[in-house]
């Protein structure tokens, strides 16, 4: 495969597979979505210093609105039947990675700020190893 064809491949700001609008205050109670985690893209065969497999196109795009009264944007894979990770893109188009920051299997990542947290936010479910598995990711906003 030429690189060009291998970075065509891997996670691209695009479009979700499936997307929902959501204010800060839907957050304030978890919201879960279930997923397939995992996929063919290797990310380290992209560019990323980071293990994990995910799909190209992002499971999830969220567009969050009234964020500003929330501190904290949290998200995170729970009742993961592997070991997974998160990738990230924020609303500012800055880059987030995780593999157990919920302890193992679980990642979880946490976004400060509107810049951060208001606006489209893309999201991957991937796992550390090639094996797919089923997840749940949770979204819950935080005063703090």
């Amino acid at each position: 495969m030429s690189l060009s064809a291998a970075a065509v491949a891997c996670p691209q700001i695009q479009q979700g597979r499936a997307s929902y609008s959501v204010t800060g205050q839907d957050l304030y109670s978890p919201n879960r979505y279930s997923v397939t985690a995992g996929g063919n893209q290797n990310l380290r065969n992209c560019g990323w210093n980071n293990t994990g497999y995910v799909i190209s196109q992002p499971d999830f795009s969220f567009y969050t609105s009234g964020m500003s009264g929330y501190g904290r944007l949290e998200i995170e894979v729970t009742q993961a039947a592997c070991d997974t990770i998160l990738l990230v893109n924020s609303a500012n188009a800055s880059w987030f990675y995780d593999d157990d920051s919920a302890g193992y299997p679980n990642p979880r990542i946490n976004l400060y700020g509107t810049a951060n947290t208001q606006g489209r936010i893309d999201v991957w479910v991937g796992t550390y190893g090639t094996s797919n598995c089923s997840a749940t990711l949770e979204m819950e906003t935080w005063n703090n």
